[in-house]
């Protein structure tokens, strides 16, 4: 039987990997939008065997492997290549920007099938002197369009919002964290400098620009057993601070196998752990929409949570 503890390290250890220079970029955005219409380097499915994916590759991809957890690595600092990756699901395709980072993970004991995708966008260069006030305002537009497109782009393809069981059913401009506290609309979350938004809201270029600095943005999509994490991390870019790292775009594709991962070691033991939760989480979740409520909120009461792993949350 798979351990699943093998494949929770090694996926931290790639994730570990990808982030320490995925805030390098390239010069301008019009030779990453030419590099966006090009056929794809790397095209696969979840579910695809892994070694049979490197075999057409039109990249070298680095393998690796910790005890039976196989892992792949096809980026600029392990091959010395930025690829164009397609996502061939088969209701749900998308083509994406062209990466910086794309690994993947599989296991010899589910027969080498992909169950983890990884990326690291190859977002816009940011400029390094934090006075450069016009340099940083055409910067942050071209994030802008660049994050606000990927989102689009999974949102075409038919991926619907996923909103965590622990998490306030809302929606729109109130998900979202803006800075200063003050600025527009109430809103309601809780850590603003990490939280959940919902992509279905269209951000415009004015509240991009009052996103709280240093702050990681998740959008997150769930259909047809699988998962998508879309990840925005806001450089702080402060004048105290002497280097300026730029943001960064990262995407975590997975399968429902794999999300579950970190509840047990095994499949049963794991879906029985996330069975055993489900109640806290609903508690967490009606604590902090009753919150939400006494401040104006609109709960999402037609909400429905999807079934994960044949296990379906109780309706209200």
């Amino acid at each position: 039987m798979r351990n699943r503890g093998v494949i929770v390290i090694a996926s931290l250890i790639a994730a570990f990997a990808a982030s320490g220079f995925g805030w390098q970029a390239i010069s301008n955005a019009t030779a990453q939008e030419e590099k966006a219409t090009m056929q794809p380097d790397l095209a696969f499915d979840l579910g695809d065997d892994s070694d049979a994916v490197v075999r057409p590759a039109k990249v070298p991809i680095k393998r690796s492997h910790i005890s039976t957890a196989l892992m792949y690595d096809a980026s600029r600092i392990a091959t010395g290549v930025e690829p164009v990756f397609q996502f061939k699901d088969p209701k749900h395709g998308i083509v994406f920007p062209q990466a910086t980072d794309v690994e993947f993970m599989s296991d010899t004991e589910e027969g080498r099938k992909i169950r983890n995708i990884q990326l690291t966008f190859k977002v816009p260069v940011s400029p390094k002197d934090v006075h450069d006030t016009a340099a940083f305002e055409a910067y942050d537009e071209a994030m802008y369009r660049y994050v606000t497109g990927v989102i689009s782009l999974i949102n075409g393809a038919g991926w619907k919002r996923y909103i965590a069981l622990s998490s306030p059913r809302l929606e729109g401009r109130g998900t979202y964290a803006f800075e200063p506290p003050g600025y527009g609309a109430p809103t309601y979350v809780s850590f603003p400098k990490l939280f959940y938004a919902d992509p279905n809201y269209k951000l415009s270029f004015d509240e991009w620009k009052h996103l709280p600095r240093g702050a990681n943005i998740v959008w997150r999509w769930y259909t047809d057993g699988r998962f998508i994490d879309l990840k925005y991390s806001r450089d702080e870019r402060s004048p105290d601070l002497p280097v300026t790292l730029g943001d960064q775009l990262d995407a975590q594709i997975q399968t429902e196998a794999a999300w579950l991962d970190t509840y047990g070691a095994t499949d049963d033991t794991a879906r029985a752990k996330y069975q055993s939760a489900i109640p806290k989480y609903l508690h967490a979740r009606e604590e902090a929409e009753s919150k939400a409520r006494a401040q104006g909120a609109r709960i999402l009461t037609d909400w429905v949570d999807p079934t994960i792993a044949g296990i379906a949350p109780p309706k209200n």
